[in-house]
């Protein structure tokens, strides 16, 4: 494939039937039969050489277990994994090894974006100021990229039974594909941003190493015309499929050994916001957007879909509203409003802005709309009601996670602050069988939380590495312009 120039402006495609239909793959996608980890990496023309450190300020300073980035952090993934060497926590001072690679993107709007790559390194820690945890995490920058347009989702290679990967996907305005430099290139010019060093100290010594671009995918048969990506997912099972969301109202999937569109579908009346493959399928995937509903698609049978859930007509503006919500929200009506113009609002569904398959329970399914303090948990057997309900953030919700080790365990982040970690199987295990008797969506309380500096982006999970090892779960936090390594 070759390099396509970025447009000036991104514009979104008209009006589409509300039933998917099965597009052709866009035609400018060249085929290049290649494997997984023999993509030649070549030049990247966008690639601008823009400093790291100039671009955003805000009154911050590294923690403990705490990265600070030059910029707004949106997009963040933590790679999967399995960390292999360094010495089991409790056997020494130094030598404890790494917890996994970190990548970032920045959110600024403006042309000018950037990716970061983090490595993490565990460290001893003092326990009476970190509240009992003996081992915590530092963070060395090892490579960076930049970019026109701010990520929407990155995410690693996931693990396979092959050599690991240093493979990323980025959505954005194009699908792209990125590796790391060599580890001799990258180890040559790391700068740490640990405890002991702050940002302005990050910005002086050797340049860092770059991110090697791989390819560039448009979901367009116009290339100066392309409509942005709104999320991605790669295939846990056959990882040379990816699937990106596009507000164009499509889902394309993408066979990366060549480079080609293998199919694109129109999946919803409008914008589409998230996509992911059902675990243990390389055929089923879910999507959610902007018309409010959340729906089911199976490669193999493209004639039509399956909506999973939908918002009741007029929806209880008590049920989604936080105590402070914005004035823009789709469920709430300033007390000035006529009636005639309150049931307008109200019978427009709430986008629905994520969704999170379950690991280990093909049938369950998280998302959460726009404005909302609520976390639904849906049944892909039963269509139509939520499962059931997680109450407990005060302020609209904006990630969501299921945990990779422990079936029924998530996390969600929110704009009241809070990290939120929920056990469905707490209890009786009810609510992973069914939903409440009556009819009524069950109810769910959280089992832990942490409180952050700032609002909450982003959430992933740590891989296993002797950190996790030694005990508890893990979960990188993104907020304002940093990052956290969190022991729930």
């Amino acid at each position: 494939m070759q390099n396509q120039a970025l447009p000036e402006s991104l514009q979104a495609g008209g009006g589409v039937p509300p039933a998917p239909q099965s597009r052709p793959p866009p035609s400018h996608a060249h085929s290049m039969p290649l494997a997984l980890d023999q993509i030649r990496p070549r030049a990247n023309s966008e690639n601008h050489d823009i400093s790291m450190g100039s671009t955003y300020r805000e009154n911050v300073t590294p923690g403990n277990c705490s990265y600070v980035a030059p910029w707004p952090i949106f997009a963040f993934d933590w790679c999967k994994w399995t960390v292999h060497g360094g010495s089991t926590p409790g056997g020494g001072a130094g030598g404890l090894g790494s917890a996994g690679k970190m990548a970032i993107g920045s959110y600024l709007e403006d042309p000018h974006n950037f990716i970061q790559i983090l490595d993490t390194q565990i460290n001893q820690q003092d326990m009476n100021t970190s509240g009992g945890v003996p081992y915590g995490v530092e963070y060395v920058k090892v490579a960076e990229a930049t970019c026109s347009y701010p990520v929407t989702r990155i995410l690693w290679e996931p693990p396979s039974a092959s050599k690991q990967s240093d493979l990323l996907a980025t959505a954005g305005d194009h699908l792209r594909l990125w590796s790391l430099p060599n580890s001799s290139q990258a180890s040559s010019q790391t700068l740490s941003n640990s405890i002991n060093r702050t940002s302005t100290a990050n910005q002086r010594g050797p340049p860092t190493a770059k991110l090697t671009p791989l390819a560039l995918l448009s979901n367009s048969k116009t290339p100066e015309h392309t409509a942005p990506l709104t999320s991605l997912d790669w295939n846990q099972v056959s990882p040379k499929l990816i699937i990106t969301s596009s507000i164009d109202t499509t889902c394309t999937i993408w066979d990366i050994p060549t480079l080609t569109a293998k199919t694109q579908l129109i999946a919803h009346d409008k914008e589409v916001f998230d996509v992911r493959f059902c675990a243990g399928s390389v055929d089923v995937f879910v999507s959610c957007g902007a018309d409010g509903s959340v729906r089911m698609f199976d490669l193999r049978s493209l004639e039509h879909s399956t909506i999973i859930y939908e918002p009741a007509e007029k929806p209880d503006p008590s049920k989604d509203t936080p105590p402070t919500p914005s004035r823009n929200s789709p469920t709430k009506t300033p007390a000035t409003t006529s009636s005639s113009a309150t049931s307008h609002t109200l019978t427009t569904p709430p986008p629905l802005l994520r969704l999170a398959s379950s690991p280990h329970d093909a049938h369950l399914l998280a998302t959460f709309a726009a404005d909302s303090p609520i976390v639904r948990i849906l049944d892909v057997r039963q269509p139509g009601q939520a499962l059931l309900e997680l109450r407990g953030h005060s302020a609209a919700v904006n990630a969501v996670e299921w945990a990779p080790s422990r079936r029924g365990v998530l996390v969600t982040g929110a704009d009241d602050c809070q990290v939120l970690g929920w056990d469905l199987l707490g209890g009786s295990g009810a609510a992973l069988d069914g939903p409440a008797q009556g009819g009524n969506v069950a109810a769910k309380g959280p089992m832990s939380a942490w409180k952050c500096d700032y609002e909450v982006s982003n959430l992933s999970w740590a891989p296993h590495s002797s950190l996790t090892g030694h005990g508890g779960e893990w979960v990188g936090v993104v907020g304002g312009r940093g990052v956290w390594g969190v022991k729930l």
